[in-house]
């Protein structure tokens, strides 16, 4: 913002300086210096009071605004009193009473230049002004914040069973026998009976 009106400051003073720097001190476009000249103070001092606030800024960019464009008026009104009012013949011929010589070379080619860049100096420093309304309405933008709960990872398919040693297993898993473990009785056989013998008949004749 702020090199944005110094350079639109430097160039509304250079398009006061260029049509006296090609027509010399005989142009007669030479005059516009002054309003180009008050317009270049302006926006210098919109560069240098830019934190006295957007009323003093504003003024200051009207005020160079309208020294811009009566420069301009000034300078291509002699043009168009040549057009209505018509010109000098060329010498040796007399000039009539009322009667302007016409443009030379070195005086349009400073008002072609000084145009352009009054032109260019008011719409750099709209655009410095365009930016600093913009720092000014607009507040500085804060960190985005989550506004959404995290989610949750879901609960695993398969719980841990949680295992209660008990006192057998433990005694098994340290090596040792388990103090109240029973003992089985010995394992006895039944006596069977004893069959009769076998009597065998003699076969009969």
């Amino acid at each position: 913002m702020i090199w944005a009106f110094w350079l639109a400051a430097a160039l509304a003073a250079s398009a006061g300086v260029l049509p006296f720097a090609f027509g010399g001190t005989t142009s007669r476009v030479a005059v516009v210096a002054i309003p180009f000249g008050v317009a270049a103070l302006a926006l210098g001092a919109c560069a240098l009071l830019r934190d006295a606030g957007r009323t003093i800024t504003s003024g200051l960019y009207f005020v160079a605004g309208l020294a811009i464009v009566y420069g301009l008026l000034s300078m291509f009104s002699l043009p168009l009193q040549q057009a209505i009012g018509g010109t000098c013949p060329v010498p040796p011929q007399p000039c009539a009473p009322g009667l302007q010589r016409p443009l030379t070379v070195a005086e349009n080619t400073g008002m072609g230049f000084g145009a352009g860049f009054a032109i260019a100096s008011l719409l750099v420093g709209f655009f410095g002004l365009l930016v600093f309304y913009r720092r000014t309405v607009l507040p500085p933008s804060a960190p985005p914040e989550r506004k959404i709960p995290a989610i949750a990872p879901p609960p695993s398919a398969v719980q841990p069973v949680a295992v209660t040693p008990t006192p057998n297993s433990s005694a098994a898993e340290n090596g040792s026998a388990p103090e109240d473990e029973p003992e089985l009785p010995a394992h006895q056989e039944d006596e069977r009976p004893e069959l009769p013998p076998h009597e065998s008949t003699p076969p009969t004749t």
